[in-house]
Order: C-alpha cells, then sequence, then structure tokens
C-alpha cells in the first residue's frame, strides 16, 4: 500500500489517507507528523479515530462517501483534535479506492489557519455538523460546534427559532433529499449567521445539518452596508439611506413631506475660518435639526451643507409650519470652540407625497427646486413646490441646450439703437444690442438667456462674438460711409479678465477701430463686485482710450466715492426715472445731471419714449439720449435703409407720442 501512495510522500504539505469504514489512517507523508502530534508514522496509523468523533461527525462522513462515489471533491476547513488539541486545517477532500474494491478518504491540506490569511477571515467552527432526528431532537453535535457553542441546543425548533419552520425544514428534507440556504440561528448560547447545507439520511431517517459560520462575513456585510447609507461626518443617513428607507416604509402609504434644506451663508464660514470649523458647523447643524426632527421622520445629509428630512403629515401641524421652526432654530447662533459664535440661516423647498408626486427621486428634484426658488426670494424662508417651477427648469434646461448650439453656430444677431445728441441732434453712435432667434424657441429674449450665459459662463465666448460683431460694423459703415461711428457694448462682470483689454486690442488693430469709437457698459454692480480686481482691468480698458459708460444708474447700490475712482466717462440713467410720472423721478434727473456735472461725467438717458420726456431732458442739459421715440433698434441693413441717412441730423421736433412704441 506504501507503493500506491508513494507518490504523495514528496509532498511539503501534510497528505494522508484515510479509511472510512474503520476510521483509521492507512497511510500518511511525513509532514502529517507535526500536524497530528504524531512521533512515527507507524504511531499515527496505529490510532482508532473513531473513539473521539461524535454521531454526527460519522454521519457526515457517510454523506462524504456518497459525493466521492458521485466523482466529486470537497474543500473545506476541517478541525480535529490530535491529542486533546484543537486544529483547523483548509483540507481537500477526494475519494480514492482501495485494492479491496472499498473507498477511502484522500485528505491533502491546503494551509493550516496560521497560512491562509485571506479565507481565516471565515473560518472559524467551518465544519460544524448537527445531527438531527426525524422528530427534530437534536442526536448528536460534532465537537467543532461544542467548542465553539456548549451543548445546550435541544432541538432543530429551538436551532431554528420557529416549530413550524422546524416541522417544514424536516418534511423538505424528506420529501426532496436536501436543503440549503443562510439563517441566523440560535447555537443554545447566542444567535448566529450559518450557511447551511441539509442532507436527508434516507436509511437513518435523520436530518445531518452541515454547517458555516458566516457570521463575521454577515456583520461586515451589515457594517459594510450601514457605511454605503450612512454619512461618516454627521452619523446621518445619507441620499442612498434616505430613499432605502422611504421605500422601506412605503407600504404604509401615509401622506408626508420632503424637506431640502440648504444653509444660507456656510460657504462663507469655509472660506474664513477653513474646512475644519465648516465640519464642525455641519455637525452641530445636524444635532439641531436632529432634535426638532425625533419622533417626526428622517433626517438625512444630501451633501455638502444640504440636508433632506422626510416626515408624514400626521406627525405635522402643517409642512410650513414645520420649516419655519427649523428655521428658527438654526438662525439661532452656533458655539465653535476655536471660533466662538457663527451664525448661518437656511432655505427650505417643500415637496409632498402623494401630491405632488409619487417617486422618491422626483420629489427630491422638486424639494430643490422648491428650495431654490426659496433663496431666490430672499433666503431664510421655505417655498413649497409648484408645477411652474418644473417648467421653468425645463425651459432653463432647454434654453440652454440650444444656447450651445447657438455659440456653435454663432446663430445671434446684432441690433443697433441710436444714441442722439441733444445739442447737435446728430447721431453720437449706437449701443449694440444682441438678439437671438431660434428655430424651435423662436425669439429668445436677452433678458432670459443673458442671466443664463452669465450663470454658466457662457457669456465669455458669446461676449467675445458680440465685441467682434460690433468692430466689423463699425468697420463696415467706415468703408460705405467713411465716418467714424461709435458704438457701445455691454460688459457682463464675467468678462472682466486680464486677458479682455489684449483681446480688444487686437480686435481694434483687426477691423482698423479707432478706441474712442468703442464703448464699453458697465452697471454699478459689475463694476463693483470685488472691487480692486474689477478696477485694474477697467483701468487696462481705459488704457487702451476706450469709454466706459455706467449702465442702468440710479438702480444700483454704488459709493460715488468708488465711482469717482473709477475710469468712466459717461453715465447711463436707468429708463425707470425717465419714464416715471413722479416728482421724486424728476428729482433724480436733475440731481444726476448735477453730479455728472460737477464729475465731469457726460449722461445719457436712456428709454425715452414721448416728446414731453425728451424736452424735459433737454432742458436740463442732459449731452446724450436714446429709445424709442427717437430710433428702436434695429439689425443693419434697416438701419442704413432709415428714413433719414446716418449723417443727417435727428428729427427730434414735436411728434405724434402715440406712434412710440412700447418699451
Amino acid at each position: 500500500m506504501n507503493r500506491t501512495f508513494s507518490l504523495f510522500a514528496h509532498l511539503q504539505s501534510p497528505v494522508w489517507v484515510f479509511d472510512l469504514q474503520h476510521k483509521k489512517i492507512l497511510w500518511a507523508n511525513p509532514a502529517s507528523l507535526a500536524l497530528w502530534e504524531a512521533n512515527t508514522l507507524t504511531e499515527l496509523t496505529a490510532r482508532d479515530l473513531s473513539l473521539d468523533m461524535t454521531q454526527a461527525v460519522h454521519a457526515l462522513l457517510d454523506v462524504y462517501r456518497q459525493r466521492f462515489a458521485a466523482g466529486e471533491a470537497i474543500k473545506t476547513w476541517w478541525s480535529f483534535n490530535p491529542k486533546g488539541l484543537q486544529k483547523k486545517a483548509l483540507c481537500h477532500f477526494s475519494g480514492i479506492p482501495l485494492p479491496d474494491g472499498r473507498m477511502a478518504m484522500l485528505v491533502e491540506v491546503i494551509a493550516e489557519e496560521s497560512s491562509l490569511r485571506r479565507e481565516l477571515a471565515f473560518a472559524g467552527c467551518t465544519n460544524l455538523a448537527l445531527l438531527f432526528a426525524a422528530s427534530g431532537e437534536l442526536l448528536s453535535a460534532n465537537t467543532a460546534f461544542e467548542q465553539a457553542f456548549g451543548n445546550q441546543l435541544p432541538d432543530l425548533a429551538n436551532f431554528l427559532g420557529d416549530a413550524a419552520l422546524a416541522d417544514n425544514w424536516l418534511s423538505q428534507a424528506r420529501d426532496h433529499g436536501s436543503l440549503a440556504l443562510k439563517k441566523l440561528c440560535w447555537t443554545g448560547r447566542s444567535h448566529c449567521w450559518f450557511e447551511i447545507h441539509g442532507q436527508w439520511l434516507q436509511d437513518k431517517q435523520q436530518l445531518l445539518l452541515s454547517l458555516v459560520n458566516i457570521h463575521q462575513e454577515k456583520e461586515q456585510l451589515s457594517k459594510a452596508r450601514y457605511n454605503a447609507e450612512h454619512d461618516f461626518m454627521t452619523g446621518l443617513l445619507n441620499r442612498r439611506g434616505l430613499t432605502r428607507a422611504i421605500a422601506e416604509n412605503q407600504h404604509s402609504r401615509q401622506p408626508y413631506s420632503l424637506f431640502f434644506l440648504d444653509l444660507d451663508g456656510f460657504k462663507l464660514v469655509n472660506d474664513t475660518y477653513g474646512h475644519a470649523v465648516g465640519d464642525k458647523l455641519l455637525r452641530a447643524v445636524a444635532i439641531r435639526v436632529l432634535d426638532i426632527v425625533k419622533n417626526k421622520g428622517l433626517l438625512a445629509r444630501f451633501g455638502g451643507d444640504e440636508f433632506i428630512i422626510q416626515a408624514e403629515h400626521r406627525n405635522l401641524d402643517t409642512p410650513s409650519r414645520f420649516a419655519k421652526t427649523i428655521i428658527t432654530a438654526l438662525n439661532k447662533p452656533f458655539h465653535i470652540q476655536e471660533v466662538g459664535d457663527l451664525s448661518v440661516g437656511c432655505s427650505i423647498g417643500i415637496a409632498s407625497f402623494p401630491e405632488d408626486a409619487r417617486e422618491i427621486e422626483t420629489l427630491i428634484i422638486q424639494a430643490d427646486m422648491a428650495m431654490h426658488r426659496a433663496k431666490l426670494r430672499g433666503r431664510n424662508r421655505n417655498h413649497h413646490f409648484s408645477p411652474d417651477m418644473a417648467d421653468a427648469l425645463y425651459r432653463k434646461m432647454t434654453l440652454r441646450h440650444h444656447l450651445t448650439l447657438a455659440l456653435e453656430s454663432q446663430n445671434f444677431q446684432l441690433y443697433y439703437q441710436p444714441i442722439v445728441d441733444l445739442a447737435s441732434h446728430q447721431l453720437k453712435g449706437f449701443e449694440a444690442l444682441i438678439r437671438w432667434y431660434d428655430d424651435e424657441l423662436g425669439q429668445v429674449s436677452p433678458g432670459e438667456f443673458i442671466p443664463l450665459a452669465e450663470e454658466t459662463g457662457q457669456i465669455v465666448p458669446l461676449g467675445h462674438w458680440i465685441l467682434k460683431t460690433a468692430c466689423q460694423q463699425l468697420a463696415a459703415w467706415h468703408q460705405k460711409y467713411q465716418h467714424r461711428f461709435t458704438v457701445s457694448v455691454n460688459l457682463s462682470r464675467a468678462q472682466l479678465q486680464t486677458s479682455l483689454a489684449p483681446a480688444i486690442q487686437a480686435l481694434l488693430e483687426q477691423y482698423d477701430i479707432q478706441p474712442s469709437q468703442l464703448a464699453l457698459e458697465l452697471t454699478e454692480s459689475t463694476m463693483l463686485q470685488e472691487y480692486d480686481e474689477a478696477k485694474q482691468c477697467l483701468d487696462a480698458l481705459a488704457g487702451l482710450g476706450l469709454e466706459l459708460y455706467l449702465d442702468d444708474f440710479g438702480t444700483g447700490y454704488s459709493s460715488l466715492s468708488q465711482l469717482q475712482d473709477l475710469p468712466i466717462s459717461t453715465v447711463k440713467l436707468d429708463q425707470s426715472f425717465v419714464q416715471g410720472e413722479h416728482k421724486s423721478s424728476q428729482a433724480i434727473i436733475e440731481a444726476t445731471r448735477a453730479i455728472c456735472e460737477k464729475l465731469a461725467l457726460k449722461v445719457v438717458a436712456e428709454g425715452v419714449e414721448t416728446i414731453k420726456q425728451l424736452q424735459y431732458l433737454q432742458q436740463c442739459n442732459f449731452d446724450y439720449c436714446q429709445g424709442y421715440y427717437l430710433g428702436k433698434p434695429l439689425p443693419p441693413v434697416e438701419i442704413e435703409a432709415n428714413n433719414f441717412s446716418l449723417l443727417n441730423p435727428i428729427p427730434v421736433k414735436p411728434a405724434d407720442t402715440s406712434q412710440a412704441a412700447p418699451v
């Protein structure tokens, strides 16, 4: 027999042949001696291993014999007790025929506990076995089970925690021969997760359960799921966890509201004190809001400084009143140890199930829209979703897409509105005004797409196109009329970059435009936002010889001392004062003219629609005017084909005001 197994002798890992009938080791290689605590192979092969085997192990080996006969091999962790020392090894079991025709078991040790770390995580008590009678009574547990969990388990019903389930398992095993599943079971000492393979022993009318302890695996999976569904910093649910929690509770179909909360002023905290302080503030916010939400619903951190609350209506007076309670609580100062007291506010958007939507993701989107509407209306307030918000968002998304396409194809036009010199009645020049007609959307108002372009950053390439097109038109008119007109172009704050002055200088040289022909119009807020940076850019533009206009004067919040320090040549009075009927409007008109005269600034009145308005402005000694009464914005072709020549005086005599176009 030694000759039969001699090819395994040279292996460094333990290998032996086990007699399944007599429960003895027939042959072993020298590497097996240390594992079995044996001094010689003769001593090892003389041992009767059945003496330490439980009834459950005997049954398990019978099952193995049947599997070997079917050509199967088995890889499993195996526990054994040589000389009372418990050991575990990862083994490969296979059937090997003996010369007398019987089936023995070839055992090859793949690794012991100490050498297979990756599989060791779930190796504890893996070759566990329980043998139950047909009645469900526990007949035997193998040594590994008893060493791990004791011997307090009486029967299958206790193991499963359900007598009816125990009867069902016995019936299923009897009818089908086997069963396999994972379950949390009672061991007689504690609850533990097992992977269970059941085998019905037909000849003995017994149920053998082979168990793999997967409790650690289940705990790790549970921990991984917890981490995946909770925010690390605050410990709150995250978006995924909130969505799952709501979905699991959705069976009740109770009406509820989602509250989308965004902090007001949080970015300032991060920028001023750093993210470490910002994180502490977020945790403090979470604790304060959680104190309000508890017993009423769920609280999740959505990301950044955004939180979502889900609360059933039966737990609230009204959603709006609940939102106001949260806003009031967050308006109170937060004490952060490193910096002292900090104040933030919040804006809250609300969407309700099932009135607004039935899908969770849709409700989140709607509540987000409502939150942004609350911010637009002044912040530190709440707003409930309404369908027009969705329509507005869809319109905005559509506009953005079409604006991108229009930029690629330069599908815009510049219209030009005359600016008239009131002293000479001559044409001073034009204001260039962009127009966009889209085949699908129709005529899109600048008041709609310009703010969108500023928000998306598309205003920079769009502004360059406007400047280039205006310079091209100035060059064309100079060639046609041998006269150098002026054109003013509106600038956005985003365009005030260090690259702007060199880019304009290149355009002036390319189209042979004198710097005095090009004026740039900026609003008060544009000039004063990030004042030092803006002033540096404006000084560079003025250094080229360009004129700078202060647009919409009177509607901003400018400091006159700052405006005096900026290189402005002309002020444009907003049309709301020109068209105003109140004495206060006239007072502002006269005060503006007086201020500009003192500061040596020229002044343009916008929005002139009637002869009465024009005559009053003449009385106030305004320098320039523009408006529908003097000429509405037109494309270059219509400007050139107008009733008056571009080089002749503009008629400003009294006219029928009913012909004036609306603003």
